[in-house]
């Protein structure tokens, strides 16, 4: 038999090759392949880590807005092995199709088997099970069904955490706080929008690998990258102030069909802290709602409120005091046109600087401002601007401020050209378009002795009940001497005081002293440019703003109410003066220092308080925890981990608990209701 030299040279040298190629493997093996290194990218990832979104505080700590965890059960449809699928899949989703009582057992069978295939084949391989969030004691439920129960390894089970977002309060301060559903989210309005950067946090990131067995474990060779939680914001509103507030101006805009919108906004004169300010529009459904932030994102013509400022620059320039007598003119003409008529001059011949300002005359104060300034405008709308900073634009925590605009002598021509009736147009509140917070901002400076704070909604930046970060008040400037702003506190005690005045019908009787002004403007239709539409229709924008208490201010107030399109007129006394008086009242009764005492505010039990030695011993020894006088944030998660489900109604802090707190509970549901605490006050 002859045999074949190179057949045999080439089977010789194959297995000669193979023979390096193992050898090589084993030497990688040994010396050279480094776990967690070279995987490649179908062997690791990386799986997030959520932070938890910061709270939302009220002045006093109670939580406007906070994050609860929640869950979404998901699947790994590939990873259980073949005898563990085929072991579990029937009653897995029996169990699915009894807890969630959205689909049969046999359509849940049948979704998760399609995956299963379709990940084998090299698709798709994950499942959420069913999108609907659960909480801490749901999720450890679910995780207990058969298959899921194997864990994230054997089971592929994979519980996402969401962080819900709770609003205790409902609506109350909607646009201001803003809204969000989830961390996902990004939220464009109010404090969750203009501090969203704070509030968020930071996920983080845990590095994973596949065993050899098909297993996904930690890569501990690779560093975890913890979550950073996001801050907790504590504003400056007071709770109780803010329902009030909504409940006065809720009253006043059911009373007609012929207004549609109105906001109110309280600031404390020292400080400019706000302390209160809601929106309220018609919801098309008989009631109201916060869609839209009026207090800064609409401006417009304010109407005689801007009185204030002219006469505050003619006190300030010495051209008159509250006692100077100028004449009652009924009909004045000025730079053309049609002539001004004021019927609130008819029983005079001669009239008081104070007497025309209690009584609105607009003709008053068109002739002061034509008489004091013709030769020179820029001089007054300088004053208004730079001196008495009625315009000015100060930066302001939420988005959406819009720009208070005036009109330019120095513009000489186009649409915004100066014309000789713009002087004391604008003296009477005309031709010049502000916010209801550039107002509510001058007067607060007024009450505030000259001084003008920047009005501000954020106190600080806290971490674990801790302050990071302190914003304190803020001076803008000084808009007029001490002794100045004192005589514009007369003249405004004389609105609502000497009778007559625009507030005084609204005011009399009223237990606390109160300094304001009136004020009625009309608004221009968008499609026209007109104060009229085509069928004699008009809107009105009414006003009051104020202080109290009127020899010591404290705080300042504003109340806007925006009427249909109507052929009534409206006034700022008639349909502002209630809810300001209804607000200060209120403030006045919950004030101690103010009157006889009352209960004090409600409050939060610290942190630290939280989980109680009672409470813990509570726990160990089977029986329900106590969380009477917790927030609901501190209470949900008190029991959730420990075991309970918990369902609540009312808002505040909780106020009752069942079953009660030392019962032994023979099922793990528990139900609480809220309602605000006080503390009775210690000196009775």
């Amino acid at each position: 038999m002859q045999v074949n030299i190179r057949k045999v040279g080439a089977f010789y040298l194959l297995f000669v090759l193979l023979a390096l190629v193992a050898a090589g493997q084993i030497v990688n093996l040994q010396f050279i392949h480094k776990p967690g290194r070279s995987y490649s990218k179908k062997t690791t990832r990386e799986d997030v880590l959520p932070c938890t979104r910061g709270s939302i505080l009220a002045d006093d700590g109670r939580y406007l807005a906070f994050s609860i965890p929640e869950y979404r059960m998901g699947m790994d449809c590939v990873q259980p092995d073949s005898a563990v699928f085929a072991r579990g899949i029937d009653s897995l989703a029996i169990c699915l199709a009894d807890f969630y009582k959205d689909k049969k057992a046999a359509q849940y069978k049948k979704d998760i088997v399609e995956r299963r295939k379709e990940g084998l084949e090299g698709g798709r391989r994950y499942l959420f099970l069913n999108r609907r969030l659960l909480t801490y004691q749901e999720m450890k439920e679910v995780s207990s069904f058969p298959i899921l129960r194997e864990g994230r390894a054997r089971g592929g089970r994979d519980e996402v955490k969401v962080d819900h977002r709770t609003y205790p309060y409902g609506r109350l301060g909607f646009r201001t706080l803003g809204y969000i559903k989830d961390q996902s989210e990004i939220p464009t309005i109010g404090i969750e929008g203009s501090c969203d950067s704070i509030l968020r946090g930071t996920d983080g990131l845990q590095p994973m690998r596949l065993t050899e067995g098909r297993n996904w474990i930690v890569d501990t060779d690779r560093e975890t990258i913890q979550p950073v939680d996001g801050l907790d914001v504590q504003l400056t509103i007071d709770i109780d102030m803010q329902d009030m507030a909504q409940n006065a101006l809720t009253s006043i805009l059911s009373k007609t069909n012929e207004v549609h919108a109105g906001t109110v906004v309280v600031m404390e004169v020292a400080t400019g802290e706000i302390k209160a300010m809601v929106n309220l529009e018609k919801d098309g459904h008989g009631g109201f709602d916060e869609t839209y932030n009026y207090a800064i994102g609409r401006k417009g013509e304010p109407g005689s409120v801007f009185k204030g400022a002219t006469l505050t620059t003619l006190l300030e320039d010495k051209k008159v005091t509250l006692e100077t007598e100028v004449p009652a003119i009924v009909t004045w003409n000025y730079g053309g046109g049609a002539p001004f008529v004021d019927h609130y001059l008819d029983r005079y011949s001669t009239i008081s600087v104070k007497r025309a300002y209690e009584i609105s005359s607009n003709n008053v104060f068109r002739m002061l401002a034509a008489r004091n300034y013709d030769n020179d405008p820029k001089e007054f709308l300088d004053k208004l601007t730079n001196e008495r900073r009625i315009t000015y634009d100060f930066p302001f925590e939420l988005k959406g401020m819009a720009k208070a605009t005036v009109k330019d002598p120095e513009v000489k021509t186009g649409r915004a050209a100066w014309n000789m009736k713009d002087l004391p147009q604008i003296a009477m509140g005309y031709t010049v378009e502000i916010t209801p917070l550039h107002t509510l901002n001058f007067y607060n400076a007024i009450a505030n002795e000259g001084v003008m704070m920047r009005p501000h909604l954020v106190r600080n930046y806290q971490k674990e009940g801790q302050v990071v970060k302190e914003f304190k008040p803020e001076k803008i400037g000084t808009v007029c001497k001490k002794e100045t702003a004192h005589e514009m506190w007369r003249a405004m005690r004389g609105v609502v005081e000497s009778e007559g005045g625009t507030g005084y019908r609204i005011f009399k009787g009223c237990p606390i002293g109160v300094a304001g002004k009136t004020g009625t403007a009309r608004i221009v239709f968008p499609n026209n440019g007109r104060y009229e539409d085509r069928a004699g229709h008009k809107m009105h924008q009414a006003t009051f703003v104020g202080f109290f208490p009127s020899d010591t201010p404290r705080y300042s107030m504003i109340v806007v109410v925006y009427s249909e399109p109507t052929y009534a007129n409206f006034y700022g006394a008639t349909w502002c003066g209630p809810v300001f008086r209804q607000v200060a009242e209120g403030i006045y009764a919950s004030s101690a220092d103010w009157q006889e005492p009352l209960p004090k505010k409600g409050f939060l039990p610290k942190s630290d308080d939280l989980l109680s030695l009672q409470g813990r011993e509570d726990i160990h020894k089977g029986l329900v925890p106590n969380v009477k006088g917790m927030g609901l944030r501190d209470a949900l998660a008190l029991l959730e981990r420990s075991g309970y489900s918990v369902s609540f109604e009312g808002q505040g802090i909780v106020d009752s608990q069942t079953p009660a707190a030392g019962d032994t509970a023979f099922d793990l549901n528990i139900a609480l209701k809220l309602k605000e605490q006080y503390l009775q006050d210690e000196t009775k």
